[in-house]
Protein backbone atom coordinates (compact mmCIF):
# COMPACT_ATOMS: atom_id res chain seq x y z
CA UNK A 1 0.00 0.00 0.00
CA UNK A 2 2.77 2.46 0.83
CA UNK A 3 4.31 1.97 -2.60
CA UNK A 4 1.01 2.93 -4.20
CA UNK A 5 0.50 5.92 -1.94
CA UNK A 6 4.00 7.26 -2.63
CA UNK A 7 3.46 6.78 -6.35
CA UNK A 8 0.20 8.69 -6.05
CA UNK A 9 2.02 11.61 -4.49
CA UNK A 10 4.50 11.69 -7.38
CA UNK A 11 1.77 11.55 -9.99
CA UNK A 12 -0.22 14.34 -8.32
CA UNK A 13 2.64 16.68 -9.16
CA UNK A 14 2.28 16.24 -12.92
CA UNK A 15 1.32 19.34 -14.85
CA UNK A 16 -1.65 19.66 -17.16
CA UNK A 17 -0.99 19.30 -20.87
CA UNK A 18 -4.52 18.66 -22.10
CA UNK A 19 -6.38 15.41 -21.73
CA UNK A 20 -5.23 12.64 -24.06
CA UNK A 21 -6.49 9.60 -22.17
CA UNK A 22 -9.47 8.35 -20.21
CA UNK A 23 -9.49 6.79 -16.76
CA UNK A 24 -8.60 3.11 -16.97
CA UNK A 25 -10.78 0.31 -15.66
CA UNK A 26 -7.92 -0.70 -13.36
CA UNK A 27 -7.93 2.73 -11.73
CA UNK A 28 -11.71 2.72 -11.36
CA UNK A 29 -11.40 -0.57 -9.50
CA UNK A 30 -8.48 0.68 -7.44
CA UNK A 31 -10.40 3.79 -6.35
CA UNK A 32 -13.42 1.70 -5.36
CA UNK A 33 -11.17 -0.52 -3.27
CA UNK A 34 -9.45 2.48 -1.66
CA UNK A 35 -12.81 4.03 -0.75
CA UNK A 36 -13.87 0.79 0.92
CA UNK A 37 -10.64 -0.03 2.73
CA UNK A 38 -8.57 3.13 3.24
CA UNK A 39 -10.95 6.06 2.96
CA UNK A 40 -8.43 8.41 4.57
CA UNK A 41 -6.44 8.47 1.29
CA UNK A 42 -9.46 8.48 -0.99
CA UNK A 43 -9.42 12.21 -1.75
CA UNK A 44 -5.73 12.20 -2.65
CA UNK A 45 -6.13 9.12 -4.81
CA UNK A 46 -9.13 10.65 -6.60
CA UNK A 47 -7.10 13.73 -7.57
CA UNK A 48 -4.58 11.48 -9.22
CA UNK A 49 -6.49 8.42 -10.45
CA UNK A 50 -10.04 9.78 -10.75
CA UNK A 51 -11.86 10.65 -13.97
CA UNK A 52 -10.36 14.15 -14.05
CA UNK A 53 -7.12 13.11 -12.38
CA UNK A 54 -3.62 14.04 -13.43
CA UNK A 55 -3.08 10.51 -14.71
CA UNK A 56 -5.10 11.04 -17.84
CA UNK A 57 -3.29 14.10 -19.18
CA UNK A 58 -1.02 12.14 -21.55
CA UNK A 59 -0.76 8.62 -22.85
CA UNK A 60 2.54 8.15 -21.02
CA UNK A 61 1.15 9.14 -17.62
CA UNK A 62 -1.92 7.00 -18.28
CA UNK A 63 0.28 3.92 -18.78
CA UNK A 64 2.26 4.62 -15.59
CA UNK A 65 -0.91 5.24 -13.60
CA UNK A 66 -2.67 2.15 -14.90
CA UNK A 67 0.30 0.05 -13.84
CA UNK A 68 0.30 1.75 -10.42
CA UNK A 69 -3.42 1.07 -10.01
CA UNK A 70 -2.94 -2.57 -10.92
CA UNK A 71 -0.14 -2.92 -8.37
CA UNK A 72 -2.04 -0.97 -5.72
CA UNK A 73 -5.16 -3.06 -6.17
CA UNK A 74 -3.13 -6.25 -5.84
CA UNK A 75 -1.62 -4.94 -2.60
CA UNK A 76 -4.98 -3.91 -1.15
CA UNK A 77 -6.50 -7.26 -2.08
CA UNK A 78 -3.74 -8.91 -0.08
CA UNK A 79 -4.35 -6.66 2.91
CA UNK A 80 -8.15 -6.77 2.75
CA UNK A 81 -9.03 -10.16 1.20
CA UNK A 82 -12.65 -9.98 2.36
CA UNK A 83 -13.38 -6.51 0.95
CA UNK A 84 -15.99 -7.02 -1.75
CA UNK A 85 -15.11 -3.69 -3.40
CA UNK A 86 -11.60 -5.03 -4.10
CA UNK A 87 -12.56 -8.24 -5.87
Amino acid sequence: MFKSMSLAVVVVGLTACGSDSEQSAQCKSYLACIKATTPQISATAEVTYGVDGSCWETADTARVCTAACTDGLTQLRGQFPDASACK
